[in-house]
């Protein structure tokens, strides 16, 4: 097969599989600061505990925490006391924001494209985007501004035109936006809305 025949090949079924399993693990959004956040204060914790524990054992406590009040209140505590459920819900509450953060993605900050190939990642900030799309809009005759907002799964078109009257200028601005969108291939469907706002009369 010649580099020309290779070339127009239809891609791999598979292969544009694991291509998008790549893009998708590449560009899932990290939550670092939250997790940098949890594991200072664990390492804080830590720390102050062993310099507890090793100056007790040295024979002169520091002291820095109230242990010995602790430990006297936790022994005299019981599960139904009012104080010990709040504090039990508190923790909890804690630790389910803390489970949300690791499992829920975050906003990414790009946009994965569609490449069929799982050695080739590429991707687009949504600010690149917007550009690329507001450009598109207003190469169409009779826009003159168009802004673009992106969702999740949805791009809005806010044009902006002279015109008095509608005419077909929402599915030209609709088909070129979409045209722009399909050479650019986003990994993710989106869908195109326009919203045209007319010249007053």
């Amino acid at each position: 097969m010649t580099t020309v025949d290779h070339a127009l090949a239809p891609p791999d079924p598979l292969a544009s599989q694991r291509a998008r399993r790549t893009a998708v693990r590449t560009f899932r959004p990290r939550r670092s600061w939250p997790a940098f956040l949890a594991g200072a204060v664990l390492v804080l914790v830590a720390a102050v505990a062993a310099a507890e524990v090793i100056s007790a054992l040295v024979g002169s406590p520091l002291r820095m925490l109230p242990y010995q009040q602790a430990a006297s209140y936790a022994e005299g505590a019981r599960w139904s006391d009012p104080s010990v459920r709040v504090a039990s819900a508190v923790l909890a509450g804690i630790g389910l924001v803390l489970i949300s953060l690791a499992v829920l993605p975050g906003r990414s900050r790009w946009l994965p494209l569609r490449t069929d190939d799982p050695d080739l990642v590429v991707g687009i900030s949504p600010a690149a985007l917007r550009r690329a799309l507001s450009s598109a809009a207003e190469d169409v005759d009779g826009v003159r501004r168009a802004r673009v907002r992106l969702g999740r799964r949805s791009i809005t078109v806010r044009v902006h035109t002279d015109l008095g009257e509608p005419g077909t200028l929402p599915t030209q601005v609709e088909t070129e936006v979409r045209r722009r969108l399909s050479e650019l291939a986003p990994l993710r469907d989106l869908k195109v809305r326009t919203n045209v706002r007319y010249a007053k009369a």
